[in-house]
């Protein structure tokens, strides 16, 4: 049987989510917390990797208990012993008909992330650790109509860092979507802050599966489209000629918040005997940060 947490994090001050000796990480400190609780050491496995300075509010972990605590109490104890920037929000038991363990990697129904970008001269503390300080104003429109190239399976070749190792580049897309927001201070507050422009934009992406930087270089590139750089239907010839150096730039990590791993429901999926392994995801935001 395999326990399933849901764990949020605030990346910041992590090198990344994937055990690395010698370094703090996301996976360390997790398994760290759970060695106390369960009185001996533990191994993880996680729905995403995600990259140093990335954010978390639904990463999927998984485990094998050796003690049979209730899974409540392996949340409060787990709340208890985890630094101020990790979270467990929930867990639950997970089987399969063989017996086999359940890998949150292979058996998600993809992911969904953000990614916030600040548009006001100011800098607000209280959301600067999650989000792009671009401090310039953005084409909404533009970007929305750039987003809807990207929605559907296409070769990412162009949106992925010169280290990624997937076998595969073609990736399918159900979603897109570029938003202004409000800022959470009250109108009125600064003096620099254009009242016509939005202050947060925001980039919402759900996926089968990612490349390495993938999402971070999309809205680089949607980001450019924003600033009148390139032209919203450039997006399609650049899916069409895969080509990083023609793409934008990576957006900072900060800014990228994984959302969600969607879970399937009922459990188990009617597929589950294929889902062993999935076409590869990034072996680091499945497993580096899209």
């Amino acid at each position: 049987m395999t326990l399933l947490l849901r764990v949020a994090y605030d990346g910041t001050d992590f090198h990344g989510f994937a055990r690395q000796e010698g370094t703090r990480t996301v996976q360390g400190v997790l398994e760290t917390a759970l060695a106390e609780l369960y009185q001996g050491p533990l191994r993880t496995r996680a729905a995403s990797r995600t990259d140093a300075g990335v954010h978390a509010l639904g990463q999927l972990v998984g485990f094998e208990p050796t003690l049979p605590i209730p899974e409540r109490g392996v949340v409060l104890g787990l709340t208890s012993k985890l630094p101020r920037d990790v979270g467990v929000l929930g867990a639950w038991a997970c089987s399969l008909p063989d017996g086999r363990a359940v890998d949150p990697r292979f058996f998600n129904d993809g992911k969904t992330y953000r990614y916030r970008i600040r548009c006001t001269p100011h800098r607000v503390p209280t959301t600067d650790r999650g989000e792009w300080h671009l401090a310039r104003r953005l084409d909404v429109a533009a970007m929305q109509a750039a987003a809807a190239a990207f929605v559907g399976e296409h070769d990412f070749a162009g949106f992925r860092a010169s280290q990624c190792q997937a076998q595969t580049t073609v990736r399918t897309m159900l979603a897109v979507e570029v938003a202004a927001a409000a800022a959470e201070e009250p109108p009125g507050l600064s003096t620099v802050a254009a009242p016509d422009s939005p202050a947060i934009v925001t980039v919402t992406v759900r996926g089968e599966a990612f490349l390495q930087n993938m999402v971070r270089i999309m809205v680089g590139t949607l980001v450019e489209v924003g600033l009148g750089q390139r032209p919203p239907t450039q997006i399609a010839d650049l899916l069409a000629r895969p080509d990083r150096r023609r793409a934008g730039r990576t957006a900072p990590p900060q800014g990228l918040t994984l959302v969600e791993v969607h879970w399937p429901e009922p459990w188990p999926p009617a597929d589950w005997e294929s889902r062993s392994r999935k076409p590869e995801d990034d072996p680091r935001v499945s497993v580096a940060s899209p």
